[in-house]
């Protein structure tokens, strides 16, 4: 697990000011990276709503795996207005957002008294990159004041982690999630040969272009070559004849 740690700058009046108008806080970042076979087909992210619309836009497996909103099945406890669920489907939000992440954070309750401390969630086995499979949890750091509050917030990081490792898709989510990720793959690599092909187009086109600008440059060479000689035999034909008188 990688916990970084992102401060504002505290050295200069102008920074400090910033801070306020922008309202820029510390941040810290958990990053979790999970075994290969420790971590099922899951898409999942957290975050208040306009956070979570740009997440949805900006993150690929979000925008490429994972739908803007889901709500959970009629009748069941959800998370706070403020916060938007952005999720593969109803099955795997429904598992992960539990009655204790909901009762420790996420519930309208909890989130009145600690939400001001929470910036989003993230687990994806679809992260880009060496290592895909990863939960991503970022919080802001409250004074030194408030600093309690971050222990149910800090809790829910081993607490994700003991769920994800155990949890288990259904066998209709897994082949659909499966379905989806063979065609994710397949578009990839279209993508890239698309790319690759570019690449050559483009290399091609410049070789071609430098041909030319040679050629051109050849030829204009030949050109003046051909100007200078007839130069040179004009000024020969236009200078007077002198005949040489042997002496006896």
């Amino acid at each position: 697990m990688l916990a970084t740690m992102e401060m504002r700058s505290r050295h200069d009046l102008i920074s400090r000011a910033l801070d306020l108008v922008f309202r820029k806080r510390d941040v810290i970042t958990f990053e979790v990276v999970m075994n290969e076979d420790a971590m099922d087909h899951v898409v999942l992210a957290l975050a208040k709503r306009k956070m979570a619309k740009a997440m949805h836009k900006e993150e690929r497996d979000l925008e490429r795996f994972a739908t803007l909103g889901v709500m959970p099945l009629s009748g069941r406890k959800w998370v706070a207005d403020e916060v938007l669920v952005v999720a593969e489907s109803k099955e795997v939000a429904g598992d992960l957002i539990t009655e204790v992440a909901l009762d420790q954070v996420f519930g309208d309750k909890a989130f009145e008294k600690f939400g001001k401390w929470f910036i989003s969630l993230h687990f994806s086995d679809q992260h880009p990159g060496s290592h895909k499979k990863r939960l991503i949890f970022k919080f802001a750091l409250p004074d030194a004041n408030n600093m309690a509050d971050m222990s149910r917030l800090v809790a829910l990081v081993p607490y994700y982690i003991d769920l994800i490792g155990r949890y288990k898709l259904s066998s209709h989510a897994q082949s659909k999630t499966e379905a989806a990720r063979a065609k994710a793959t397949k578009e990839e690599y279209k993508e890239q040969q698309n790319l690759r092909q570019e690449v050559m187009q483009k290399k091609k086109a410049e070789k071609k272009k430098s041909l030319e600008e040679a050629e051109m440059k050849l030829t204009a060479q030949a050109i003046r070559k051909k100007e200078e000689k007839d130069r040179a035999r004009q000024l020969k034909k236009s200078m007077p004849r002198v005949k040489m008188l042997r002496s006896h």
